[in-house]
């Protein structure tokens, strides 16, 4: 399959944040693999042996010690074990509640901490108990869970590099690789630093650790599409939306067929259900008492016949592949819809083509932003880091907002579900599991999911 896997998020890559001077410097580092005891955590004079019963240990109170991560992925383990199973991960710079003795120090020197609501962290391996350590305050930025795009986005206006502190050089950075133009990633901070040739470099910071210079970027512009809540009276299915340009009504005189103004790409049109066939032309017809020709427009109808599992409160997606088109339903009753786009290659066989893998699939995963997943994964010609509002699903394909293209209803990418930025952060937001405060991501496993995701032609 060619679409974009979900990240393994099994250790914490740590990130390391010198001072030089007055500006804080960021540099991605290797694979944190242990407890290195870098932080004020306290030291433990002997293990403490691990509780047979770990649902006796109590959840951490809310307004309780903290625990931040400085790493780009803090795993959050459901028994203080190594190799126990992941229940989520922090991202650097994030902060969560925590026990304020550690359980144990069995694989872990600076002791396993409790955290809030659930879970252990290592602290040491990607996490420090002391909150004014340079990385908790130079990522002390949090995502923006409540607006259409986490954190503030932007486009490289030309071809650019990214780079990373030099070791060798107080103050110094030093290029890391070439960045393609109108590669996209969310910037979390600026400073400056000297370039290998000395001279002066504003920088934006990346969520990586990256840093790109500020000249060469520019504010992401993305897509103001959005879809339709549903209340079954005012607003309801069928709905059209326009997918292309030219699209226009039509005034409808016997068998005649008279063409009107002209629609807006992106529009919504409310239809009334009614239809009328002219000349093997079908039009559907608007509350305005105009008609739009069925072959220019992207039609969602209700659903007539519903899975098994479509009962009382029930979360899931219906996707079409064939449309483009995404309509939320909780039991029997559809509350959104929306355009998506599905794999370039749509129906082809997705694991040797460009396409969206259809079937019935569990959301496993949800994410604030595709933390993990290779920026050269999208299928464009640039880079896209930072792909927001990621939902995981048990088939490996995820559901995720793209800020960087507005072809939603067409075909686009790899094989993935892509939706507007809006659209993304309101699936997100309704689709479950929740995400506690201050992780960054949690998974679920298939079988106990409570959101389901039905792909179909």
């Amino acid at each position: 399959m060619t679409s974009v896997r979900a990240p393994d998020h099994t250790r914490g890559r740590r990130l390391a944040w010198p001072l030089p001077g007055a500006a804080a410097l960021v540099a991605l580092g290797g694979m944190a693999l242990g407890c290195r005891g870098a932080n004020d955590a306290p030291k433990l004079s002997k293990t403490i042996a691990v509780p047979l019963d770990l649902s006796s240990v109590p959840v951490p109170p809310a307004d309780g010690p903290r625990l931040g991560a400085i790493a780009e992925i803090t795993p959050i383990l459901a028994r203080p074990e190594e190799k126990a199973e992941q229940l989520g991960y922090l991202h650097a710079g994030a902060q969560v509640a925590r026990a304020a003795e550690p359980i144990t120090a069995e694989g872990c020197a600076d002791g396993w901490y409790p955290v809030r609501p659930r879970g252990f962290v290592c602290a040491g391996r990607g996490a420090t108990l002391d909150l004014s350590h340079p990385t908790l305050v130079a990522m002390s930025l949090p995502p923006k869970l409540d607006q259409e795009l986490p954190y503030a986005y932007a486009r490289a206006a030309q071809k650019s590099s990214l780079f990373a502190m030099d070791p060798q050089r107080d103050a110094g950075v030093q290029p890391l690789e070439p960045l393609a133009a109108r590669s996209g990633m969310a910037v979390v901070g600026s400073w400056s630093a000297l370039d290998p040739e000395g001279k002066t470099q504003r920088l934006g910071m990346l969520t990586n650790g990256r840093f790109v210079p500020a000249d060469d970027l520019e504010r992401a512009e993305p897509s103001a599409f959005s879809g339709v809540a549903l209340d079954g009276e005012k607003e309801t299915l069928p709905i059209a939306f326009v997918v292309r340009r030219g699209v226009h009504t039509f005034n409808l005189d016997g068998k005649t067929a008279k063409q009107l103004g002209e629609l807006q790409y992106h529009e919504i049109v409310r239809l009334t259900g009614r239809y009328r066939t002219i000349n093997d032309v079908r039009f559907w017809a608007l509350p305005s008492g105009r008609w739009v020709r069925h072959r220019d427009v992207t039609v969602v109808r209700r659903r007539e016949v519903f899975p098994d599992f479509a009962a009382g409160d029930q979360k899931w997606l219906d996707i079409s592949v064939v449309t483009g088109t995404c309509v939320l339903y909780e039991g029997k009753r559809p509350v959104f819809a929306t355009l998506v786009s599905v794999g370039q290659d749509r129906l082809g066989d997705p694991q040797t083509s460009q396409s969206t893998a259809r079937g019935t699939f569990n959301i496993v995963g949800k994410h604030i932003t595709a933390t993990g997943v290779g920026p050269d994964s999208f299928g464009e010609p640039f880079r896209v880091y930072d792909a927001p509002w990621a939902l995981e699903l048990s088939s490996g394909q995820m559901i995720h907002g793209a800020y960087w293209h507005d072809r939603f209803g067409v075909e686009e990418g790899p094989g993935n579900i892509q939706l507007s930025p809006s659209d993304a952060h309101h699936v997100w937001a309704w689709a479950a599991p929740e995400l506690p405060e201050g992780w960054h991501g949690v998974t679920q496993p298939p079988q106990s999911s409570p959101t389901v995701v039905v792909i179909r032609s």
